[in-house]
């Protein structure tokens, strides 16, 4: 069955420090949602493998999009237990949609590998993902600052954009953010240098892959159902994390 315009599935665990971008990616979703649109969050122990395949198969949504540990072959979900990898024989869930995974290293292989399974396009990285555990998950612009970017993507489709957008969309919100901790407000942090410098890493490991066309929220449908009608990173490896130094 083709994917469903309009339709959003979100994965967002939890544990073994993904709640800190499993947090703002839950309020990227309600700050840019739009009307019309159905969207699906599994948070904490409802990111399962078995239930994300479940919710791919149900829902066929044309965005997949969440957190997770990886390596280059592989994507873990909550408590690390692996969703996909290349040798997989289940990637065509992932067939028709746009993929987007916050997860260390998936771009090597793995990425690729969706592709040629048929999805139209893919976001990832090709090394670790960096982010910063020096405040607790969701309190700080500091620990924030490399989720806002990385899920620039996924709120700019909400909003209605094309892949090719969301992904511009992306790259100036790593800037901005870079911007904020050596010129802006976050300059006299007492990090702001390591901060900058994990945001300029995401983004030059940053890819993405696929066709630049794809709208998978168009503004047509949205404003059609406007009218009064009823209607949750390395793979086990731990050690890449900032810790702030008191």
């Amino acid at each position: 069955m083709p994917a469903l315009l309009n339709t959003f599935l979100f994965v967002e665990p939890m544990a073994h420090y993904l709640e800190f971008g499993s947090v703002v990616l839950h309020d990227i979703v309600s700050t840019n949602r739009k009307a019309g649109q159905i969207i699906t969050e599994l948070i904490r122990d409802d990111a399962n493998p078995d239930r994300v395949k479940q919710e791919l198969s149900r829902l066929t949504p044309i965005v997949f999009a969440g957190i997770g540990h990886g390596n280059e072959t592989t994507y873990t979900v909550e408590c690390t237990q692996k969703l996909f990898d290349t040798s997989s024989t289940d990637l065509n869930l992932l067939a028709d949609k746009v993929c987007s995974l916050c997860s260390c290293l998936t771009a090597v292989e793995l990425g690729p590998a969706i592709v040629d399974a048929g999805a139209v396009a893919y976001t990832g990285y090709k090394t670790e993902f960096w982010f910063y555990i020096g405040d607790e998950p969701g309190t700080s612009r500091a620990v924030n600052s490399p989720f806002l970017a990385e899920f620039q993507f996924v709120g700019s489709l909400l909003q209605g954009k094309t892949t090719g957008d969301a992904r511009a969309d992306q790259l100036r919100q790593y800037d901005e953010e870079i911007n904020y901790w050596i010129t802006g407000d976050g300059k006299d942090h007492g990090d702001a240098m390591e901060l900058s410098r994990i945001l300029e890493m995401n983004k030059s490991n940053s890819v993405f892959l696929g066709q630049s066309g794809v709208t998978p929220s168009p503004r047509l449908a949205i404003q059609i159902s406007s009218f009064p009608l009823i209607f949750g990173l390395a793979y086990l490896t731990l050690g890449y994390l900032i810790k702030k130094t008191k």
